[in-house]
């Protein structure tokens, strides 16, 4: 009987099971069979799913991985872990192949964030340490199943157990609002979370936005503010872009967080205060420590917090996860991931290769693009963005050397030649577009007529006119 290899991450107390040291984890990013799309798997030596460990159609063994895919073999690839957790992954002569981050191999070393694509299937191989079980689930801010991302709401929740000033480094886009709003919710406080972006706010009017002011108090000040601390009391303030701050701002800071104490511009009097500062910065304020730009006790005051948001490059694992949780396209019953089963494998693919140098705001921007194309068929790496585009063929050739077909047998198979671009359109012309038939017609797969439509240049444009003239 084959084994639920579907890895559940357990809580339990220091008497209970103990995570392993370090462990492979595969997550199964893209699946036509739904038993196992959204899964995570662990690789070890004496587990469910172990060394020798088979994927495919038919896989022989207790561990074996079946998947209802036609475009697999029935005994695809073999997983074998040697000394020191070494991974080896061979493919058992399949007639789609196996691609490992992009490129077709035979046999291969794997290593963390590696990407495998099997026929329909992509899967990411992580290394995963097994650090902050207890912080497994998934929030709204802070989505995804990686390690990295079980790490960072552990540190969140670690630093909400104090009023301690809390200091959220990262580079642009990495989701330094969500951390910070994170952060607020788990720290259970009654007030609200208010916001201020140090770079908006003028050296001279900075006093006044953030301590408030008297009405008259200067020249068109007709009436009184209370200022982002009194607004925040009893709640969080977050400072985004600290690192920008001018010395003069950085001083007045510095004494308002040793006194806990507020003067509005234009008052005589100090008022108490209770608010939870939360900064944020992609700056290396050491750098600027080091320079004179940055005061070394300011720093000081949010060193008992540094948290580090790690990029997406970092977490690929969870590339789809945060997809979801930024343009979620619908709500499925059984908690898969609406982005990974609208695209082709092929863009799930490309989309893991690409780095994301602007992180979170770059794949928004891309998400908004695919999803103008989301409709009946997947979404072709096509529409991607040339960036990511250019990423991927400098990893994986565009055309693959073998056509991606419905498996019978693991033998040759004797199928039709492939149609030039008139008998392409031809067909789809007395077909109406409907690629199922189209596929039927000349004896292969749906997915390889997407290829075709590719190579003939036929776009989305042309397809909708053969579908209009039923």
């Amino acid at each position: 009987m084959q084994a639920d290899l579907t890895d559940r991450v357990r809580t339990s107390g220091p008497s209970g099971p103990q995570p392993p040291r370090s462990v492979w984890r595969m997550h199964v990013i893209a699946c036509p069979d739904p038993k196992w799309r959204g899964a995570i798997l662990t690789l070890t030596k004496n587990g469910p799913f172990c060394d020798g460990a088979q994927i495919g159609r038919t896989a022989d063994g207790p561990s074996a991985l079946r998947i209802d895919d036609s475009t697999l073999s029935r005994r695809h690839v073999r997983f074998d872990l040697a000394a020191d957790d070494v991974l080896w992954l061979t493919d058992l002569g399949s007639s789609n192949g196996t691609y490992v981050n992009g490129e077709r191999c035979d046999r291969a070393e794997l290593g963390h964030n590696t990407i495998l694509r099997l026929g329909a299937n992509v899967f990411l191989l992580e290394r995963d340490t097994g650090s902050r079980p207890e912080c497994a689930d998934p929030t709204v801010d802070i989505p995804g199943r990686s390690e990295r991302a079980r790490q960072l709401r552990g540190a969140l929740e670690d630093a909400a157990q104090d009023t301690a000033p809390v200091l959220l480094q990262g580079d642009t886009g990495t989701g330094k609002e969500h951390a910070a709003h994170e952060l607020h919710e788990r720290s259970g406080r009654k007030g609200k979370l208010v916001r201020l972006n140090v770079t908006a706010v003028s050296e001279s009017l900075f006093e006044a936005e953030l301590f408030g002011h008297l009405a008259g108090a200067y020249t068109g000040a007709l009436t009184g503010r209370p200022g982002r601390l009194r607004e925040a009391n009893l709640g969080t303030l977050v400072l985004d872009e600290i690192g920008e701050l001018s010395p003069f701002v950085q001083t007045k800071l510095l004494r308002m967080l040793e006194e806990r104490t507020v003067r509005a511009v234009g008052s005589a009097k100090d008022e108490p205060i209770d608010v939870r500062f939360c900064a944020s910065t992609n700056a290396d304020l050491a750098a600027r420590i080091a320079d004179g730009r940055f005061r070394r006790d300011l720093f000081a005051r949010f060193h008992t917090h540094v948290i580090q948001l790690p990029s997406l490059r970092e977490r690929p694992a969870d590339l789809f996860a945060l997809a979801d949780a930024l343009l979620p396209l619908r709500a499925t019953a059984d908690g898969t991931a609406p982005w990974a089963t609208v695209l082709h494998e092929e863009t799930v693919e490309a989309m893991l290769l690409y780095p994301w140098p602007d992180n979170l705001r770059e794949l928004a921007a891309t998400l908004v693009r695919l999803k103008r194309h989301v409709g009946t068929e997947p979404v072709s790496r096509n529409l991607l963005p040339d960036t990511v585009l250019k990423t991927a063929r400098g990893k994986v050739a565009l055309v693959r050397t073998a056509e991606l077909v419905a498996v019978q047998h693991d033998d040759a198979v004797d199928l039709p030649a492939p149609p030039d671009a008139a008998a392409l359109r031809l067909a789809l012309a007395e077909e109406h577009g409907v690629l199922e038939n189209v596929a039927r017609r000349f004896g292969r797969h749906r997915k390889q007529v997407y290829r075709w439509l590719e190579q003939a240049g036929i776009d989305e444009a042309e397809l909708s006119w053969y579908r209009s003239a039923r």
